[in-house]
């Protein structure tokens, strides 16, 4: 008898903590209505962000775990933990592409996963993100390459981009406006610009007239920096924008050849 009303006191325990304990302790799986996904191809420092949206289902679990998987082999990029959650209720997780010690991640394709913490993990929705995009927004073509011989002993120091003048131009990478100017002989109307977490410069020059950027404000990735044009040194040629890229900054050490970088962007952008 004294035995048999032991065992009963241990499984009135055992309940009463089950009763209590939050879902998230316990395992339990968690229900989701709906998720989405926007944009699908995200960039880096851009103005439209990317973002996660959910509704869970009745009951709510306390606390939900979101992370940030690469699809090519499932590794985290990023996590986080929600609390407050309501059955019904739409709930929002952004992602600017930064891990947390706020290296940025490479080009490549992401998806979110959600889950209560202990439970199994539910895809959310995959999306593309690139931490670049290319700067000419319209149609184009590839003119004279990066290390050609210039007059006066010179070298070209960028990659031309052959366009329309008058065709928009963006920033590559967003960050903040370094310089601007004008140089009759050389580059026409250009613009320097200091690319947000990372060490590069990208210079932008033979622009159909001045940026309307100022130095030192705040640019976007895919922000409108100016337009194709001819001015400078080209002005007896065609329209084109002519790009350079400073691993280091500009002037300080060598400019790279921005040729392979710019056809990656352009597969994307």
């Amino acid at each position: 008898m004294a035995r048999g009303v032991a065992a009963g006191a241990v499984a009135l325990a055992a309940t009463a903590l089950a009763l209590a304990s939050p879902a998230w302790a316990t395992g339990a799986e968690l229900r989701l209505d709906s998720t989405s996904v926007s944009p699908e191809k995200a960039f880096f420092d851009a103005k439209r962000k990317l973002s996660l949206r959910y509704r869970v289902r009745a009951p709510a679990p306390d606390r939900v775990r979101v992370r940030v998987v690469r699809v090519r082999d499932g590794k985290t990029m990023r996590h986080w933990i929600q609390t407050a959650l309501e059955a019904g209720r739409l709930n929002k997780r952004g992602w600017d592409g930064r891990r947390a010690g706020g290296s940025v991640v490479a080009d490549g394709r992401y998806r979110f996963e959600l889950a209560v913490p202990g439970g199994r993990m539910h895809r959310a929705g995959a999306f593309r993100f690139l931490d670049h995009r290319f700067p000419v927004a319209g149609d184009h073509s590839y003119g004279d390459r990066f290390g050609v011989p210039r007059s006066g002993g010179r070298t070209h120091e960028g990659q031309d981009v052959v366009a329309d003048c008058g065709t928009p131009l963006v920033a590559t990478r967003g960050g903040r406006v370094q310089a601007r100017g004008y140089s009759d002989s050389l580059y026409g109307f250009w613009v320097l610009i200091d690319g947000r977490k990372t060490r590069r410069d990208y210079f932008y020059s033979h622009l159909h007239a001045a940026t309307p950027l100022a130095p030192g404000e705040r640019v976007r990735t895919g922000d409108r920096i100016g337009s194709v044009g001819k001015t400078g040194n080209a002005r007896g040629e065609f329209c084109q924008l002519h790009f350079e890229l400073w691993p280091h900054g500009y002037r300080r050490g060598a400019p790279k050849d921005p040729l392979g970088a710019l056809r990656r962007w352009d597969r994307f952008s």
